[in-house]
């Protein structure tokens, strides 16, 4: 992460939230910027990821359900992080009675986001039944971490719904819902107006779309990050900013990623073949 930190730092200049909120909407000049986002509110951002921040002065900002915050339960993604993901497959497809061959995690991952959040919660409590297996130990930040890294100054906050859904497959009652509570709880918690969001699994027409624009709008939300893999410009709706994906691999891995730019996800299916979303229900 250090390298990582240390790699966008000097081939680009750092930016904050507030600095993105004036580019859209005030006209400030940036170029060859960055701007650091994490979804989820993982403890490893405490851990980790703060002492880095505070020690190369970068600005970042984070993304959390206050949910999460305040009762410590997982995402379900989260839950399931260490389960057979072959067996919950099988548990599945018997569930459905449906026959479905297993193809790897990534296929598993896709299947659960193609339902509703509470179809989804309501399988892996009765597959943890099923299997007798205990719940997921926390792994997100509590209040008190949240509130030390709002006091840096380093660290803007934004709302990540509540139970962290793929958006278009709910109703509107539940979108709204995750939407506009997850914005006041947070705000409630924090004891500042939420001014930013980032949807869940994030691509543009296959988790969200024009009705959950028109909900942050009503939220009052300035800047909203999306998951499609693109460099950000003026062009941008900002309530559906690009975003590059550097978690995985090392410095050499995420700086050859940025090089080759758009060019990147078709090289990525064309060595690995099919992607997680090849295997979501329309």
């Amino acid at each position: 992460m250090e390298e990582i930190l240390l790699l966008l730092q000097k081939h680009f200049y750092m930016v904050s939230a507030k600095d993105l909120e004036n580019y859209y909407y005030e006209g400030l000049s940036i170029k060859n910027a960055c701007h650091i986002t994490v979804d989820d509110g993982d403890i490893s951002v405490y851990s980790y990821l703060f002492p880095l921040i505070k020690k190369y002065k970068i600005p970042i900002s984070i993304y959390v359900s206050p949910y999460a915050v305040e009762t410590g339960k997982n995402f379900w993604f989260q839950e399931i992080k260490n389960f057979d993901m072959k067996q919950l497959l099988n548990f599945l497809a018997v569930q459905k009675g449906e026959e479905i061959p297993f193809v790897g995690d990534h296929q598993v991952y896709a299947i659960l986001k193609s339902m509703k959040v509470k179809e989804i919660n309501s399988l892996i409590e009765a597959y943890k039944r099923a299997f007798n297996i205990p719940d997921g130990e926390r792994v997100g930040m509590n209040l008190d971490q949240l509130m030390e890294l709002k006091a840096s100054g380093l660290v803007s906050i934004g709302a990540h719904t509540l139970h962290h859904p793929i958006l278009k497959n709910e109703n509107d009652d539940i979108t709204r819902k995750e939407i506009l509570q997850s914005v006041q709880d947070l705000g409630d918690l924090l004891h500042e107006e939420i001014k930013y969001f980032a949807y869940p699994n994030g691509l543009p027409g296959l988790d969200f779309g024009e009705r959950e624009i028109n909900l942050l709008k009503e939220a009052k939300i300035r800047l909203a990050f999306s998951t499609e893999s693109r460099h950000f410009s003026l062009r941008d709706n900002p309530l559906s900013i690009p975003r590059r994906g550097v978690t995985k691999g090392g410095s050499t891995f995420v700086l050859a990623k940025l090089a080759f730019g758009d060019y990147w996800e078709n090289m990525k299916k064309l060595l690995k073949g099919k992607q997680e979303k090849d295997f979501r229900y329309q």
